[in-house]
């Protein structure tokens, strides 16, 4: 019932009340990817084009590259390349620098990231952006069969939207207007999983959205337990985390449904959604994306700039998320044409470095685990402290084997060079303050 009043009803009173254009956008999405490659490039210059026409006029940080004008309404997308890239601590630094001139701070969204790199940012954006960034969602949620206002559950970690959705205003648009509940993944544990498995049953979502450590935690105490969950769901979509093999494998058992991987971040939008023939698709008609080698990484694999197309309200050219992805060169035989990334590998910080210079993306270790077809371990974090020193952190499985953790450490230590490999037997991972789990961090940075 809720779901055909929130399309039917809801929507409709929005759109003419308020002026929201979120369905308008979804079906021009819709669409566009299944349009023509040469279509969707062209569509995407000319948002490149006018976005990088208006920073050279309007925003401070811009300005002094109105020379590139010509170059810019010739070719835009090799004009962008003469702005210089842009790194979170100096848009920090320099923060009213990138607000348009032309923007009334009152009618503007404040955001924040979570800063689960160190690095919290804040930024502005307006109703249009927002759209946008809904749009593209509920476009790679289409994909899937899911529909706007199916039920959804969904299984979070950032302390501070939890904290806002525990507000009588909130929990009525959740429940009401976004037809979708809300458990937080702290909750999540042995002591609280019958009343969550009772909250779920009569909620009857039709499918779940989650960081993947939370429907992970979720899925591991209903199997350890016997619980058989007896929903159809269309599928489970993990977001603001990196997705393992053994995370998505342990899922689609439990759930009995597909595990769907969106890649977005919350200064940067949704960037891409997986589809049903396993390939994810970058949403290139909301952002401009760049693939730049490292000397620390190998060829295949590339650091992400993004260019966000649609916020003109503080736009950031060239914004260096500090995600590492794979480039996929095979494309898709699905229908949908927008372009394709083959794997998101994690954050520059979790690329592990060799005293002889071979470099190990966040994969590492849990393909190592893999292989070994590893039970010991219910949670890890290993830690690269130099070059010669690790730590690796483990919350034990009941089929703990000490044994297999000394072949694990060993196997680190080959792999690392003979590094030296500590062993952390802990009860928690601790998480950064958006919630979010991070399973490899080195500690230093990486220079030749």
């Amino acid at each position: 019932m809720n779901a055909f009043f929130i399309r039917n009803i809801i929507f409709p009173l929005m759109e003419k009340f308020k002026g929201n254009t979120i369905r308008k956008k979804f079906k021009f999405l819709q669409e566009l990817c299944y349009s023509s490659k040469q279509e969707i490039e062209s569509f995407q210059k000319e948002e490149l084009k006018n976005l990088l026409l208006y920073c050279i006029e309007n925003v401070p940080a811009y300005k002094g590259f109105k020379y590139l004008k010509e170059k810019i309404e010739k070719d835009p997308s090799e004009a962008i390349g003469e702005f210089p890239v842009l790194e979170k601590k100096n848009f920090i630094k320099n923060f009213d620098y990138y607000l348009s001139e032309r923007v009334d701070i009152s009618k503007c969204i404040l955001n924040r990231t979570g800063g689960s790199t160190g690095e919290p940012v804040k930024f502005y954006m307006d109703r249009e952006t927002v759209e946008w960034y809904e749009a593209a969602r509920y476009l790679g949620l289409s994909w899937w069969g899911i529909n706007i206002g199916d039920r959804c559950l969904m299984l979070w970690a950032s302390r501070n939207d939890i904290r806002n959705s525990n507000n009588l205003k909130e929990k009525i648009k959740e429940r009401f207007l976004k037809n979708r509940i809300i458990i937080s993944s702290w909750d999540i544990n042995e002591k609280n999983l019958k009343e969550i498995i009772r909250k779920i049953k009569r909620f009857k979502p039709l499918y779940i959205y989650a960081y993947p450590s939370a429907v992970y935690k979720l899925a591991y105490l209903l199997n350890e337990n016997g619980v058989v969950f007896d929903l159809k769901l269309k599928g489970v979509v993990t977001t603001a985390e990196n997705l393992y093999e053994y995370q998505r494998e342990l899922i689609q058992k439990v759930f009995k449904c597909p595990v769907i991987n969106e890649y977005g971040a919350r200064d940067a939008g949704i960037i891409a959604y997986q589809c049903p023939h396993g390939k994810i698709h970058v949403m290139s008609p909301n952002i401009y994306l760049e693939f730049v080698k490292t000397e620390s990484l190998d060829e295949k694999r590339r650091i992400l700039l993004a260019t966000d197309l649609h916020n003109f309200v503080m736009p950031r050219l060239r914004y260096k998320l500090g995600d590492i992805v794979s480039v996929d060169e095979e494309g898709c035989d699905c229908n949908i044409a927008f372009p394709v990334i083959k794997e998101i590998d994690g954050r520059e910080d979790e690329v592990l470095i060799t005293r002889s210079g071979k470099c190990y993306d966040s994969h590492f270790l849990t393909t190592i685990m893999r292989e070994m077809e590893v039970e010991s371990i219910l949670q890890y974090q290993l830690i690269q402290h130099s070059l010669d020193n690790l730590t690796l952190k483990i919350i034990k499985s009941d089929k703990f084997n000490e044994n297999e953790i000394h072949k694990i450490l060993k196997l680190i230590s080959e792999k690392m060079d003979g590094a030296k490999v500590d062993v952390e037997y802990v009860n928690s991972i601790e998480t950064g303050p958006s919630g979010k789990t991070r399973y490899v961090i080195r500690e230093f940075n990486f220079s030749k």
